[in-house]
Formats: C-alpha cells, sequence, structure tokens
C-alpha cells in the first residue's frame, strides 16, 4: 500500500487545502505517513506571503528534498509558486501548482475519483464536545464567581495568540476563493485570482452535515469575505440570516474572518440583525494603516475613522462579538505622523480582541515594492515594539474596566 506525507507552513486557507489534498489521497487508497523519508508522494503546500515566508518555505523545501526517497514523487505546489516562481530556479525543477489548480492530483492519481468527492472546506478535527454536557446552575456566591470570572478572562491578557480562535472543536467552511481587491501591497491576488463564491445551497448543506455531527463553532474560510456573492447574485447578509436560522434551537457560533473595511461599512446596517442573533461568536476586519494618506497608497478604500466608527459600533451593541483585525507596519513613505495615527486606532474604549501585526515585505510581484520611500528594516522593528505595548496595554485597561463593570453589576442585582 502506498504513503502519502503532506505538509504546508501557509494560512489557514493553506492547511485547508493540504487537508484536501490528503484526504483525496486517502480516498484513493494511500496511508496517511508523518515520515516524509517513508512516503511514496511527499507534497509540500509552500507559503510566500512575505520575504520571511518565502525564506521559510524554501528552507522547508530542501529539509524535505533531503528527507524524501529517491523513488518518491516531490510535488511543490501553493502561493509562493505563483507569487514568486524564480526563487525556486535550480531548487526545484518539478511543476508549480498553484493553491487553485488542485484538479493537477486528480491527473496525477489516474482520476480514479473525483476531487469533489471528499471534503475539501472542512477539517474534521478531534475535540467534540458532547451534546449531553450540561452545565449545573449554582446560587450567585460574589466572592467565588468574580474570581472565576477573572480568571477566565485574565488569558486575555496574553493576546496576541488566535488559539481560541483555531479551536479543535471549529467546523471550517470553504465559502469562497480569490479577491476582488487592488491592494498595492498584497500578493495573494496573483495566487488566488478574482473572487468565486459557493453557491448558498452547497454551504448550507455542508452546514447541516456540521451540525449533525454535532460541531458548535463554524468558520467560514474566504481571502476576501466581504463580497461573498456578489458573482452569483448573492450578498453575505443573504448567507449569514440563513445560517443563524438553520436551527436556532442549537447553540452554535459562527466565526467571520478576513473582511475588508469597504464591504463592512457598506454592510454592517443589514449585518446588524445577524449580529444580534447572538450566533456569531468573532468578526475579522483587517484596517491596516491609521493614516488615510497610507491607505490610499495601498489602495484600500476607506477611511481609518470609518473603520473604527464600526468597531466601536459593535463593541457598544454587541459586546459578546470578538474582534480582530490586521496592521501592517511600515509601507513605504509611512511617517511618524502615519504611525502616530495607526497607535492611534488602538485607543480607549475601543476593544479589538487580537491584531495581527506585519512588517510590510517589498514582495517582488506588488506594486508597492517598487515605492519610494521604502522604511528600514530597524525602524519596522522599532515600531512594531510600540504598537505592541499599546495593544497589550489597551487590551489590559479593557480587561480591567470590564471586570470593574461586571463587578458593578453583580453587587447591584444582590
Amino acid at each position: 500500500m502506498q504513503t502519502v506525507y503532506v505538509t504546508t507552513n501557509g494560512c489557514d486557507e493553506g492547511q485547508l487545502k493540504s487537508m484536501h489534498v490528503q484526504q483525496y489521497f486517502v480516498k484513493n487508497g494511500f496511508v496517511v505517513t508523518k515520515d516524509p523519508a517513508q512516503a511514496d508522494y511527499v507534497v509540500f503546500y509552500a507559503c510566500g506571503l512575505t520575504n520571511e515566508k518565502e525564506k521559510e518555505s524554501i528552507q522547508m523545501l530542501k529539509r524535505l528534498q533531503a528527507a524524501t526517497q529517491n523513488s518518491a514523487k516531490f510535488v511543490l505546489w501553493g502561493c509562493l509558486t505563483k507569487q514568486n516562481p524564480k526563487c525556486l530556479s535550480g531548487i526545484y525543477d518539478g511543476p508549480l501548482i498553484g493553491p487553485r489548480d488542485i484538479n493537477y492530483f486528480e491527473t496525477l492519481l489516474g482520476k480514479r475519483f473525483k476531487l469533489e468527492d471528499v471534503s475539501g472546506n472542512t477539517l474534521d478535527l478531534p475535540g467534540k464536545q458532547s451534546e449531553d454536557e450540561v452545565c449545573p446552575k449554582l446560587a450567585f456566591d460574589p466572592v467565588a464567581d468574580i474570581l472565576s470570572h477573572l480568571k477566565e478572562n485574565v488569558e486575555k491578557i496574553r493576546l496576541p495568540s488566535r488559539k481560541w480562535l483555531f479551536d479543535a472543536d471549529s467546523y471550517f467552511i470553504r465559502v469562497s476563493e480569490g479577491c476582488t481587491g487592488k491592494c498595492t501591497y498584497c500578493s495573494e491576488r496573483l495566487a488566488w485570482g478574482r473572487a468565486k463564491s459557493k453557491p448558498i445551497q452547497k454551504i448550507v448543506d455542508e452546514f447541516n452535515l456540521g451540525l449533525q455531527r454535532g460541531y458548535k463553532r463554524f468558520f467560514l474560510v474566504a481571502a476576501d469575505l466581504g463580497p461573498y456573492g456578489i458573482d452569483i447574485g448573492s450578498n453575505l447578509v443573504e448567507l449569514l440570516q440563513i445560517l443563524v436560522k438553520l436551527d436556532e434551537e442549537k447553540d452554535y457560533q459562527i466565526i467571520l474572518n478576513q473582511m475588508n473595511p469597504v464591504d463592512l461599512i457598506r454592510l454592517l446596517p443589514g449585518l446588524e440583525s445577524v449580529l444580534a442573533s447572538g450566533k456569531i461568536e468573532a468578526l475579522g476586519c483587517q484596517v491596516e494603516s491609521g493614516s488615510d494618506r497610507i491607505l490610499q497608497l495601498m489602495q484600500r478604500g476607506y477611511r481609518a475613522k470609518d473603520w473604527r466608527d464600526c468597531m466601536l459600533r459593535i463593541n457598544k451593541k454587541f459586546p459578546s462579538v470578538r474582534l480582530s483585525t490586521h496592521i501592517i507596519i511600515g509601507f513605504p513613505s509611512e511617517t511618524e505622523k502615519d504611525f502616530a495615527a495607526t497607535i492611534k486606532l488602538l485607543d480607549f474604549p475601543i476593544f479589538i480582541d487580537w491584531v495581527g501585526f506585519f512588517l510590510f515585505s517589498p514582495r517582488p510581484t506588488v506594486y508597492a515594492s517598487r515605492l519610494p520611500g521604502q522604511v528600514p528594516q530597524n525602524v519596522k522593528n522599532e515600531r512594531f515594539k510600540k504598537i505592541y505595548r499599546k495593544y497589550l496595554y489597551m487590551n489590559t485597561l479593557n480587561i480591567i474596566i470590564g471586570n470593574l463593570h461586571y463587578y458593578k453589576s453583580k453587587i447591584t442585582q444582590n
């Protein structure tokens, strides 16, 4: 029986794609091995988002090639093959497969089965909670209750961490691929292409399957979630209105990630009814910078104030919804004034549960890499330290204030 080794250093989308391929090999009679030296096929999905990720991918490629037996078939695919194929010259001489060229594996294995015969949009991870678990209701003890609340929330002070986001008890559903943006710093569109939405009914079928399996957390995966449906005559609000009402008797949560502020600003009035359902656990909206000048150079299409207003509105009306964002540090020509505006985004009373900080990386295929005023690496490093400290400080402050409000409400009730 033949064996396969599948790995990636990519994002959640890369992991989902890799899981899809692994499941496809299993469907074709392969056994999965954790040792590339024992594999008949070695499949590596390589990330090329930043210069650092590219270096990491090259190092992993060389290690895997050294470990792979001569008789084995080695397949390199993923974003890096589209973002900077030149970096692979002299290192890898096989086919360069992009993330949307997944049908290559049907040809590779002789089309014994179709890729659609296996789940490509879910990670069937262990750790599902029993439907029969019941938390007993206890009489209120002010001291014990408040201490318990503090203990549960103190973990947030250790952020940034997305451990709470990518929980083992999550059901991942890919709702679209590609994007509609033209961001000058991003090489992802080169790898993924334009947006392609999955039909609502197919998403509903997968969601129902997850419910039947006992899952309670559903992660909607997309590189650009906001424009969902633009190519099929639908929209994200319509999809979510259906999903939150699929089984109102069951306690399940939905995680929304990778949303451009342009789309959140446009969709928020309609999204409020969805947020009011109590079934949206988290929402990620990537602001990137607090400077409108920099946002314009990035071709993001919104003002920083509009993003902050949306976040504050959700904080106030739906405080249980966890918010996350991305910030790019050191975009070309970013001044201290621009950076100060970005730090100001995190000022009280906004509460962002997780922030991903990225140092601008001048990828060879992106427009921003050719802009004047490239920021030195040491300046980017120092700015990262400043904004990271600000973020931890503001998170801690918000948690303390939140616990004081909690304490006050408990005393008032009793």
